[in-house]
């Protein structure tokens, strides 16, 4: 068999199944994965819906999976045939020499940035993996296909983004939306010392798993008010916030309202390609332009450290990434209805995944 499935980015709001794709034949330093769980995400609907990413038009969906080496390159060093990984959903060229001054997570080898059609992503019976023992991690005994396929990218944008705002210990941090990557983030507080952890969504579902996660307050955006709700709650400003979600750019407005002077702002929400950028937030809310208040957009940082630390901290029992998981579907098959689940204002949902058995 030279050819596999998979689920493609046909055109704007046109996915199509398609049976006739190449199956990658890895060279060098490439692996090639063959998938056992997938997950879709919010971005996978944003691109879908916008087309925001013409590289990808062609090529399978879908950049969260773990699964088994299927077969590696000459060059490959660290991973052999049947080992089980994680797949980071950035995938760095440690080769470009941006990537030595930090900036790794912008030098992608992703279906999503690369042109090279043999870059496909996980919605197909087999990936490739270029770099690969740099750009898969190895999944511990001990941790399930849920925790790892959950951290691939919900995690490490969610962690990201907590451990950039430096907490204390017993500081107070709102974490604004709470779907997958914002449940995540009320972990990534908790285990950063955060005393009070304040969640914002609308969903009981997102409360119910937040509680579990470590989050200890939770206000209904439909109430209200969201930062008056959280001034009042909190008797004041919050000393830092994390936006993960909330719908468009207004959340970060509310996000500089929570915070005192010389708070920080994180955001890790992804913005689809026609959204309007302007902050329209008042001149008070910076203190007149002196507040020293710290805003900061961050993605999933990429390559395999990074998700191998986390990966431990779910082997070990510091967090729970499988309590987001709240649909689990078999064969691939159903990766539309869990694309559709994802993007179509369920509320009982957080994080659909698919098995490929």
């Amino acid at each position: 068999m030279s050819t596999m499935r998979g689920y493609i980015f046909e055109d704007i709001n046109k996915p199509a199944w398609r049976d006739d794709i190449p199956i990658p034949v890895p060279e060098r330093d490439e692996i090639v994965i063959k998938p056992v769980i997938v997950a879709p995400c919010t971005s996978d609907v944003h691109i879908l819906e916008t087309g925001a990413l013409p590289t990808l038009k062609g090529k399978p969906m879908g950049h969260e999976a773990a699964g088994l080496v299927h077969a590696i390159g000459p060059d490959v060093k660290l991973f052999k045939p049947g080992d089980k990984v994680a797949i980071p959903a950035t995938a760095v060229d440690w080769c470009v020499p941006a990537v030595q001054n930090g900036y790794d997570k912008y030098i992608q080898l992703s279906p999503y940035s690369s042109p090279d059609p043999r870059l496909g992503g996980c919605f197909a019976e087999y990936m490739l993996v270029q770099q690969g023992d740099l750009n898969c991690a190895v999944i511990p005994d001990g941790v399930t296909w849920e925790q790892a396929v959950a951290c691939t990218d919900m995690a490490t944008t969610a962690f990201e983004g907590v451990e950039w705002l430096d907490l204390r210990f017993g500081q107070t941090v709102v974490v604004y939306g709470i779907g997958a990557v914002g449940q995540m983030a009320l972990a990534a507080a908790a285990l950063k010392g955060a005393a009070r952890i304040i969640g914002i969504g609308s969903r009981p579902i997102t409360f119910e798993v937040g509680a579990k996660m470590g989050g200890t307050d939770f206000i209904d955006y439909r109430n209200g008010d969201v930062v008056a709700q959280v001034l009042e709650l909190n008797g004041g400003p919050v000393d830092a916030v994390i936006t993960c979600g909330g719908g468009d750019i207004s959340a970060m407005t509310d996000a500089l309202r929570m915070v005192p002077n010389g708070g920080r702002v994180a955001n890790v929400a992804f913005y689809a390609a026609d959204s309007q950028w302007s902050v329209p937030t008042g001149a008070d809310s910076w203190w007149w332009g002196l507040a020293d208040k710290t805003v900061r957009g961050l993605t999933t940082r990429g390559g395999r450290g990074f998700l191998e630390r986390l990966l431990l901290l779910a082997k070990y029992g510091r967090f729970h990434p499988e309590y987001i998981v709240t649909h689990t579907y078999h064969g691939m098959d159903h990766i539309p209805e869990a694309l559709d689940k994802m993007g179509g204002h369920d509320r009982t949902a957080i994080k659909p995944v698919v098995f490929f058995d």
